[in-house]
């Protein structure tokens, strides 16, 4: 069975974005909010705009509904996140103030090294995160498989 060859390499250059994207996140994550643990910052992104349960949050995250529990309880005391009489569980203001200072920052970072691109490159740029976010966020809807292979 042969690759095509656009296809071939498309895989290691994706791959090379994708890792990219992880560290601009990790950093501004850094930037603003150090003491928030990256599965910390994973459940407060799950939650979202809406209250949810920590079963609804396991199954999203593929974990365990202990592990998002305890977390949830971790961000609770650290008042990110409140719990609410049904069981669910919400961000309080500074949960949602945490999420949108580490947006703010990751576009800081992004634009600073898009400007670091030559000027013709800098539209083209934009574009291909933009087609590459059309592509890829209706790819969240898809199921996930617990297995890690």
């Amino acid at each position: 069975m042969s690759v095509e060859p656009e296809r071939a390499e498309a895989s290691p250059a994706a791959e090379h974005v994708a890792e990219t994207m992880i560290k601009l996140w990790q950093q501004a994550r850094e930037d603003v909010a150090p003491t928030v643990s990256e599965e910390q910052m994973r459940i407060l992104l799950a939650l979202g705009t809406e209250s949810t349960d920590p079963a609804r949050i396991a199954g999203d995250l593929c974990v365990s509904a202990s592990w998002v529990t305890r977390l949830l309880d971790h961000l609770v005391q650290r008042t990110l996140v409140r719990r609410l009489p049904s069981g669910e569980f919400s961000l309080t203001g500074a949960g949602k103030g945490v999420l949108e200072a580490t947006r703010q920052r990751r576009r800081q970072l992004l634009e600073q090294t898009l400007v670091t691109a030559a000027p013709p490159d800098r539209p083209v740029l934009r574009d291909t995160f933009n087609q590459l976010y059309g592509v890829v966020c209706p790819l969240t809807l898809v199921p996930r498989s617990r297995s890690p292979l």
